[in-house]
């Protein structure tokens, strides 16, 4: 992935996690404005004691109506906010998690083809450092059996151009 892409993919990763503390802090306040509206209530239910309540004509449901009715209204409006932002934050945050795998998955691929071109690199090199004790052999050789000696160059000449087309191949990926 090409570092501008992978740059983008952070900053939308970023975008999506401002956007979903900012929806938490919303959903937080709108819990508070639910509780102490359930607080309200139960003050008004529980604003005339239990005896009087058996023998009284009038209830404080009735009395304080329209402030219960506000309240419980509001409760719902509040309720129902809290219902669409979790949602909206749920649909976030599932983006939150695909890309945090999409760049957790490219980060793991960058460091394992890394792993590979260092373990393709280490056995260029020990391939190399074979050639060059072959070759030493051969050059005692060149004196005492020179057809022996050039039959040794090709071998080691072959394997160069093996060594050398292989790390070419690798560049390349």
């Amino acid at each position: 992935m090409k570092s501008e892409d992978r740059n983008a993919l952070f900053e939308m990763l970023n975008e999506f996690r401002r956007e979903a503390a900012e929806m938490e802090v919303q959903i937080q306040e709108h819990l508070g404005c639910i509780r102490e509206a359930e607080v309200y209530l139960r003050v008004f239910e529980n604003l005339e004691p239990e005896d009087k309540k058996v023998f009284s004509p009038r209830k404080m449901e009735i009395l304080y109506k329209e402030e219960i009715d506000r309240i419980k209204e509001e409760k719902s409006s509040h309720e129902e906010r809290n219902r669409g932002l979790c949602a909206r934050k749920a649909v976030i945050d599932g983006r939150i998690e695909k890309l945090e795998t999409v760049l957790n998955h490219e980060k793991k691929d960058s460091s394992s083809r890394a792993d590979a071109a260092k373990k393709q690199q280490n056995a260029s090199v020990k391939r190399l450092k074979e050639i060059i004790g072959k070759i030493e052999k051969s050059s005692l050789f060149i004196e005492k059996s020179p057809m022996q000696a050039r039959q040794d160059f090709a071998i080691i000449a072959k394997s160069l151009r093996e060594i050398v087309d292989k790390m070419q191949d690798d560049i390349v990926r």
